[in-house]
């Protein structure tokens, strides 16, 4: 979804190296980077209104939405 690259052996395997790459990350970081705040909460939003309209009760991180901050957390290995 973030790159413009074409998989010649379309695998499960394959996607997930491709996915974990560290040109993917990079682009997937750039591409978070370039939403604008309203951007965002436009998404968080349509999130939402599926939940509600599936009478589904809605994930606790779309209650009350974080700024998203790339390399900190518990899979960050920052040791926070």
């Amino acid at each position: 979804d973030y790159c413009d690259v074409f998989l010649t052996h379309d695998s499960t395997s394959v996607r997930k190296a491709h996915n974990s790459g560290r040109n993917h990350l990079q682009n997937v970081r750039d591409y978070y980077a370039s939403i604008n705040q309203e951007q965002i909460q436009s998404m968080i939003d349509t999130i939402a209104k599926q939940y509600e309209e599936q009478s589904l009760p809605k994930p606790s991180g779309l209650i009350t939405p974080s700024p998203m901050v790339f390399g900190s957390g518990p899979l960050s290995g920052g040791g926070e």
